[in-house]
């Protein structure tokens, strides 16, 4: 029983993000004044000022987004809003592991900061495209012809990224054309959770073996087995594998409604996972956070 924490990723960042926070409440300022500091540049520039170009690059919209939503904590610490679940969309998972206590702020930032540019490296070598209209089952069939195609994020029922090279995503395009089925391309640089990922994976690998990681506070819920867990040790092997893996959005939700959270909570900017509860549940409810008010 309790309340879910849910942690937007890449794909959330928007110029402004934050300002109001930092303008009005303390704790916010004084995490994304850290940020610039551990980062060595103005955060705060981009993120209030853009230019959106510039923050939607992955090396900068990670750190943004993960430094976003833990100003955002801070308004939930205010209201008084406490958590038994806490999990994150791609990248938001690490700004779960943070809200658990399973890493400091900057532990984090330091890994989204690694992550983000080991990301970025694989630029060009791929691209991403969301499909609607299909399940899970019936578009394993149609990408497992496709041998440099893989479903990346399994948003809802019938909302699903896949992942792979231009040319391989192009022809499941083309194929599922006419049949009542969107095959949209998404505005990302590199075919993210695939095995395109595999270098920024042994990259990212060495990084996380290296911290020590603390007992959550909360059940995490990772990405590659929508399941709650408090098990350090499939905490990190979970989160090592995030990068190639998939993430399991949908199987997240219902598992955590399934063991008693009796609302859902978005941590961060943005209402994109608002938006997707709505196709997923709508019992219980995803509430936004906003400043001076109930969610």
């Amino acid at each position: 029983m309790g309340n879910a924490f849910l942690f937007p990723g890449q794909g959330s960042q928007t110029v402004g993000m934050g300002q109001v926070l930092y303008q009005r409440l303390p704790e916010a300022k004084e995490i994304l004044d850290q940020a610039c500091h551990i980062l060595g540049y103005d955060l705060k520039k981009l993120m209030f000022e853009g230019p959106m170009e510039e923050l939607t690059d992955t090396r900068v919209a990670q750190p943004a987004i993960y430094t976003c939503s833990a100003m955002y904590l801070e308004l939930a610490k205010q209201q008084g809003l406490e958590f038994s679940f806490a999990a994150g969309h791609s990248l938001g998972e690490y700004s779960a592991l943070y809200a658990c206590d399973v890493l400091g702020f900057e532990e984090g930032l330091r890994l989204i900061d690694a992550r983000a540019k080991a990301m970025a490296a694989e630029n060009g070598k791929g691209m991403m495209a969301a499909v609607m209209g299909l399940t899970e089952e019936e578009l394993v069939e149609v990408v497992k012809q496709q041998k440099d195609v893989c479903l990346a994020n399994l948003n809802t029922k019938t909302q699903i990224v896949i992942s792979g090279t231009e040319s391989g995503i192009q022809k499941i395009a083309e194929e599922l054309e006419g049949k009542e089925i969107t095959v949209k391309k998404l505005s990302v640089s590199a075919a993210f959770h695939s095995p395109q990922m595999a270098k920024a994976a042994e990259d990212m690998k060495g990084r996380i073996e290296a911290l020590e990681f603390r007992e959550p506070k909360a059940a995490l819920v990772p990405n590659v087995t929508g399941r709650p867990t408090k098990d350090i040790k499939k905490i990190k092997e979970c989160l090592i594998a995030q990068i190639t893996g998939q993430v399991r959005w949908h199987d997240s939700i219902i598992a955590m409604k399934e063991q008693g959270a009796e609302a859902f909570y978005e941590i961060g900017n943005g209402k994109v996972l608002r938006k997707m509860n709505k196709v997923i549940t709508l019992r219980p409810k995803c509430f936004s956070l906003e400043l001076g008010g109930e969610p």
